[in-house]
């Protein structure tokens, strides 16, 4: 278990949904043990959440003893008390997002303030807040989104029914649990428990798998079932990590040089399998490359600007100025992703591609020197802000 644990890691996990007055106390309890769980199992092994704070309404009125119908708080609390028993690294990127309104921010209970505070001056926590004096839902729904990795769903009406839309439009995984909890608001066609029945038929339209794995989405999806709260929280929690730990990493887009009859063909083959393979593996990504990877359409260029459309990074390489690798570079830069730019050297660059970070590499320099060079300008030059904010 400790291994699939590490899946958690550098990812940010959004915990979204609520309960209804109506259910059964018992079950929003087991609703809470089973976030604090999550929460504690992400954050201490190097994940992150992205949460909500505001107000938190419980089953009866001001009773402090009767459960929240809301489970930010729960998470917020028990990720603070993980990263209460550790240093912060210097540099490392903040363990918790919140993104809230103004109003929401104003709604934050007495009795969590201290917290807030405290997690306020902790350097652990990013704050997001949307427009001034708005507080609709969907801006701060559609801004999570931009945060997190994966979505982890229970409960709930339109605001998860919304979310689920909102991750799965991004290609991110979206885990609906089958907690029958009802909604807060008595909104939306089913919340977690419908986008849990969606995934069994549909998993792939939710989850994608390590291609090895790709078969096994329903069957993963079946094991983390709570039984409507009588499954024990530990299976919930190792079935939940089994999953996580078969989930597709994150692509890696490879845009080069293909045609084998040019005359650099052969060093950018070797900068790609030597250099950049184990630079971009070591990141967590999974390569995607065109002629080299298995395909999943008919037509080429299809997959080539869907897989861009979607990639985490894609790297270009203009070595021998292809026109398609300029049009796959503008694709990639319109639409705002995270682009690495490289070319061999004395690759004579076009004037408007000059004004972008590249590295320029050199087929004689040895391979050891090349990969800690390509991963210092990565890590430079990774997380600019796309051209256009």
């Amino acid at each position: 278990m400790t291994g699939n644990q590490e899946a958690f890691r550098g990812k940010y996990f959004h915990i979204s949904g609520s309960a209804s007055a109506k259910t059964a106390t018992g079950l929003i309890v087991y609703a809470h043990q089973l976030v604090t769980e999550i929460a504690s199992r992400v954050v201490e092994h190097g994940g992150g959440l992205v949460l909500f704070a505001g107000n938190e309404p419980r089953q009866i009125g001001a009773d402090q003893s009767s459960p929240a119908l809301l489970f930010d708080w729960t998470a917020l609390e028990t990720a603070a008390k993980v990263l209460n028993t550790r240093a912060r690294t210097e540099g490392a990127k903040p363990a918790i997002i919140v993104v809230l309104s103004e109003k929401s921010e104003d709604e934050i209970p007495a009795d969590r303030q201290q917290l807030w505070r405290d997690l306020l001056k902790s350097g652990d926590l990013r704050v997001e807040c949307i427009l001034p004096g708005a507080r609709s839902g969907a801006m701060i729904r559609d801004r999570q989104a931009q945060f997190g990795d994966v979505l982890l769903c229970l409960g709930g009406g339109t605001g998860v029914e919304h979310l689920a839309d909102a991750y799965t439009a991004r290609r991110k995984p979206v885990i609906p649990l089958d907690l029958p909890l009802g909604a807060s608001h008595e909104d939306g066609m089913g919340g977690a428990v419908k986008l849990n029945r969606e995934a069994r038929a549909n998993p792939n339209d939710f989850i994608r798998l390590q291609p090895e794995q790709q078969s096994m989405g329903a069957a993963l999806l079946a094991l983390l079932s709570t039984k409507a709260g009588k499954q024990d929280i530990s299976e919930v929690v190792a079935n939940l990590i089994t999953l996580v730990g078969a989930l597709d990493r994150p692509v890696a887009f490879y845009v080069r040089l293909l045609n084998s009859s040019m005359a650099d063909f052969a060093d950018v083959e070797r900068f790609f399998r030597d250099v950049v393979d184990p630079t971009v593996g070591g990141l967590g990504y999974r390569r995607v490359e065109m002629g080299t990877d298995a395909s999943r359409h008919g037509f080429m260029n299809v997959e080539i600007f869907e897989t861009i459309h979607f990639a985490e990074v894609v790297t270009v390489d203009v070595t021998g100025l292809r026109p398609n690798c300029f049009i796959e570079l503008g694709y990639a830069l319109g639409r705002g992703a995270r682009v690495i730019v490289t070319a061999k050297q004395g690759t004579p660059l076009p004037f408007d591609q000059q004004a972008i970070p590249c590295f320029f590499w050199n087929p004689v320099t040895p391979t050891s020197d090349t990969q800690r060079e390509f991963a210092d300008f990565i890590e430079k030059n990774l997380n600019r802000p796309g051209l256009v904010k």
